[in-house]
């Protein structure tokens, strides 16, 4: 009977063992083949593969202490690899997402030629100036035309230097005002300002209420060109004053063109009422006087004087106009006072209605019209006697 038991007992062990080796038969068996199976499945090669990215470097282009050191990587995909990866995956009917970050479009330009700096320095002072290595607009048509090709999005941000960079502060030292006269007039000396203030307001109102109102009247009433025939006229007439300053003064040229144009216009131009000599034989007027004669000298202008109703003067211009009246033909030829004053004033009269607006204008746009007319008269005379 225990022989008969055991017996049973081996059999059953064998059938338990058989049964085991034919199931991890079987298991084996099924993941061989399912290893085939994706073995097969994944027969067809990475798009990657076509792409040593390990080779590529993908950098931050601005590095720590502002230095930029990246620039466009020689072992970048093309176009062309591109192409090839996207076809080969269409043919394996598999479905994949193709990612692709293009370089920065600052790795075309080499940042580290360019010094993008504040313009403003301490202490006012501005250094910074416009790098000669600047990128051009080539350069920025270049990096725009190849970013299009790559069908990506980015965004160029160029900083400028500052336009007050190009100009420093102290260049201005070397502008000059262009409204400056070459021979710098002597400033004029005005210790009785007190009196001229005054003697200038009385000729004012002298002028605004009786001198203006006849010279308007008598620029209205006669005619310009009469008008420019009464200057002539009194200009001619001026000729020994002309004619003895130029003389005085040595200058040779003047006196010539003196006598000639007195010679012409009182035959020529009827006594002078016109300018024969200027329009036909090209002889300039010469305006002298004594005044400019001591001046050409050294004499001093001396302390500036308002005379009534004269005007403004000065110390050494009242000499030079005394000195002129003995050379004036009124002063010689005149029948009495009387005529000789009202050719004076002919003469004052007649010169003023070429130049009220002018003094009208003054009124308006002057602050203090004093001092703009004792400057003036300050630097006319001065140019005169330079001239």
């Amino acid at each position: 009977m225990r022989i008969k038991t055991y017996c049973k007992f081996l059999v059953v062990l064998g059938c338990l063992f058989l049964c085991f080796g034919l199931v991890s038969i079987v298991v084996a068996s099924d993941v061989t083949i399912e290893m085939d199976q994706v073995a097969l499945a994944s027969s067809t090669p990475s798009p990657r593969s076509y792409l040593d990215w390990r080779d590529i470097e993908w950098k931050d282009p601005f590095l720590k202490h502002g230095q930029v050191k990246d620039y466009a990587s020689p072992k970048a995909p093309t176009n062309a690899d591109v192409s090839v990866v996207i076809a080969q995956v269409a043919k394996s009917d598999s479905t994949m997402k193709l990612e692709l970050k293009m370089p920065s479009p600052q790795s075309y330009l080499d940042w580290r030629d360019i010094e993008w700096k504040d313009p403003f320095l301490k202490h006012g002072q501005v250094k910074d100036y416009a790098s000669p290595k600047a990128p051009t607009n080539a350069d920025v048509s270049v990096v725009i035309a190849q970013v299009a090709k790559s069908d990506s999005t980015m965004k160029l941000e160029l900083k400028m230097p500052s336009s007050t960079s190009i100009i420093t502060p102290d260049s201005f030292d070397d502008l000059e005002d262009p409204f400056a006269s070459n021979s710098p007039a002597s400033e004029m000396l005005d210790p009785f300002e007190d009196y001229n203030r005054f003697m200038f307001d009385f000729n004012e109102g002298f002028y605004d209420n009786i001198m203006e109102p006849v010279v308007r009247e008598y620029r209205d009433f006669i005619n310009e060109d009469i008008r420019v025939g009464i200057a002539n006229i009194f200009d001619n007439a001026m000729a020994p004053l002309k004619l003895v300053s130029s003389f005085l003064q040595g200058d040779i040229d003047k006196t010539g063109r003196v006598i000639g144009r007195t010679i012409i216009n009182t035959t020529l131009g009827l006594g002078g009422m016109f300018d024969v000599a200027d329009k036909a034989f090209d002889i300039k007027d010469v305006n002298e006087d004594l005044d400019q004669v001591m001046g050409a000298y050294g004499i001093p202008t001396g302390p500036y004087i308002v005379l009534p109703l004269f005007g403004p003067s000065n110390v050494r211009n009242i000499f030079g106009r005394a000195g002129g009246m003995f050379l004036s033909p009124t002063y010689h030829f005149a029948p009495g006072v009387e005529v000789g004053g009202a050719l004076t004033v002919t003469d004052q009269v007649n010169d003023t209605s070429f130049i009220v607006d002018d003094i009208a204008q003054m009124d308006d746009s002057t602050i203090d019209k004093y001092e703009s007319v004792r400057d003036f008269y300050g630097q006319y005379r001065e140019v005169l006697v330079n001239k």
